[in-house]
């Protein structure tokens, strides 16, 4: 094989390998603009990380997606009407708040299926977003039971830890990817209680993602699936300190 035709098919391979794998790294993030708005803002991103794209795959979650505001005083999740927003190049979904903290945005949304190789797989999107200032009050807001993928905050050993619960229960084995400022980053699993446990390096924003499976076959809008992957989020400012 001379070198130009070597060339033309690794040239091809790459964009291959682009276009195949351009939907395996994006997340479902709920972001809170506190300087934007009398009560901030809620911006939910389908991208890599917690920050606005090009919204390529952001009519999917105009379609399937809800996010909800809880706070201490409703109690019930109150669903918040997002709407499209842009800017030059990016696209993103968008609500004004009508109430301060502490709250917790959550989000949920369907992507549809999607081939990762030969599978054809299911996907869902779960997302988080704690706006507290105590521990106190991220305890009481910890649960999301209208998600079904939920990264719960615990206390563990008079610490804060976090529990990955799929339909309320925990999930052992499952990885829980960290980041945080600093370029604080840890791979962990959770336990057989589904928890996880890391020393913060650092204050600021933390992010965590998991991911439950379930080898499912079906038919989703017409396209058929080998398996259901769920995907889940969250974002958190930490340390949260008792009072």
């Amino acid at each position: 094989m001379n070198r130009s035709v070597l060339r033309a098919a690794t040239s091809l391979f790459l964009l291959f390998g682009v276009l195949s794998s351009s939907a395996w790294s994006h997340y479902l993030w709920v972001v809170l603009d506190k300087k934007s708005g009398e009560h901030g803002t809620v911006n939910v991103y389908y991208e890599g990380g917690p920050a606005p794209g090009d919204g390529q795959y952001l009519d999917r979650f105009i379609r399937s997606g809800k996010t909800w505001i809880r706070t201490l005083a409703a109690g019930r999740p109150a669903e918040l009407k997002m709407q499209e927003a842009k800017s030059p190049g990016k696209r993103w979904l968008s609500a004004s708040l009508t109430s301060d903290g502490p709250r917790s945005i959550d989000s949920y949304g369907k992507f549809g299926v999607y081939r990762y190789g030969k599978t054809d797989v299911l996907l869902h999107y779960y997302a988080r977003h704690f706006d507290v200032s105590s521990l106190d009050e991220l305890m009481k807001l910890g649960r999301a039971e209208q998600l079904h993928l939920d990264i719960v905050p615990q206390l563990i050993d008079d610490g804060l830890g976090f529990q990955v619960l799929w339909k309320g229960k925990p999930v052992a084995g499952r990885p829980v990817a960290v980041r945080g400022p600093g370029g604080f980053n840890a791979n962990l699993t959770t336990d057989e209680k589904g928890h996880v446990h890391f020393e913060l390096k650092g204050q600021g924003r933390y992010t965590l993602r998991t991911s439950v499976e379930q080898k499912e076959t079906g038919t989703d809008d017409g396209e058929e699936f080998q398996l259901v992957r769920h995907h889940g989020t969250a974002l958190i400012n930490l340390p949260v300190h008792k009072k």
